[in-house]
């Protein structure tokens, strides 16, 4: 009976064994691995580069891959974030000039305290494929419903009348009828404070066609910095996508991003740097995100082989 039942559990252990070393990989005559393409000999068929073989049988199997749904998201309208920027201009007569007195608390800041006032118009480049509308906030308070974000500014008498545009790429925004002097304000009200949530100046470009209840819009939100000089500089912060009742923070992708091309002739070593060729095939541009991350970016084709 003991014996029996020794046998019989030698059996199963046996049979164990053998189930869980059926598939040997590398197989155990082989002399020799192939590594990036490359074949390697070696004089021990059972030692692996790293260890034995043996030990390649405890790896996992292929994860499966996530079924999560995903959607693609239109945008509609494009600030370029960094077109962004102001223009001297000539200094405003009759209503432009008062309406840029007020500051902060609603007093006025007088002239002979600041010299002669700095003013400047806006410009940026945008896209839009369908027929768009812009407007320019400043000092206002933003809340995002689910039909759209609503900008409250401080003076309404301060922003700019709503401009409207036909559709198309490349569009240059510059209203010489708008006008901002900066230098009738706090620098404390021209810069960003998360705490006072108020933003000292929002671009708003929202679809002027389709449905009435939700339309799309993009938001760039932009800081105004003084220089020692005394000049003025506004710059972009960040940008908002309202698409589908959902508000979106756009991201700059590291590696995609845009760059200012400089018209100067410069170094070859320059030149490579500042590229945004694919680091795989290095000669396409690299449009598509590989790591979470941002911080890995290929073509579409060196992608579509690596997945």
């Amino acid at each position: 009976m003991g014996a029996l039942t020794s046998r019989q559990h030698a059996g199963v252990e046996e049979a164990d064994v053998v189930s869980n070393h059926a598939y040997k990989y590398p197989p155990r005559s082989g002399n020799h691995f192939i590594m990036g393409g490359e074949r390697f000999d070696t004089p021990q068929p059972e030692a692996y580069l790293f260890g034995e073989n043996a030990d390649l049988n405890f790896l996992g199997s292929k994860p499966t891959p996530s079924n999560e749904p995903t959607k693609t998201l239109k945008s509609l309208v494009n600030i370029r974030k960094e077109s962004l920027r102001f223009v001297r201009c000539p200094e405003p007569v009759g209503k432009l000039a008062d309406s840029n007195n007020k500051i902060g608390d609603g007093a006025l800041k007088s002239a002979d305290s600041n010299g002669k006032g700095t003013y400047y118009n806006i410009e940026f480049t945008f896209d839009c494929d369908v027929r768009c509308a812009i407007t320019v906030f400043y000092f206002c308070t933003e809340e995002i419903t689910p039909t759209g974000v609503v900008y409250y500014p401080r003076d309404p008498t301060m922003n700019s009348q709503t401009y409207h545009y036909k559709k198309g790429a490349n569009q240059q925004f510059c209203q010489i009828s708008h006008v901002f002097d900066p230098s009738r304000h706090a620098e404390e009200d021209l810069a960003y404070n998360a705490d006072r949530e108020i933003i000292p100046v929002a671009i708003y470009c929202a679809v002027d066609e389709g449905q009435e209840e939700i339309r799309q819009s993009h938001t760039t939100v932009a800081v105004v910095e003084r220089h020692t000089d005394g000049t003025y500089v506004i710059k972009a912060l960040k940008q908002k996508l309202f698409v589908d009742g959902l508000c979106y923070l756009l991201q700059e992708i590291y590696g995609i991003e845009n760059k200012n091309l400089d018209t100067k002739p410069s170094l070859d070593e320059e030149t490579e740097d500042g590229g945004s060729e694919c680091v795989i095939c290095m000669c396409d541009v690299r449009d598509t995100l590989i790591l979470p991350c941002r911080h890995l970016c290929l073509c579409n084709s060196c992608a579509d082989s690596l997945r």
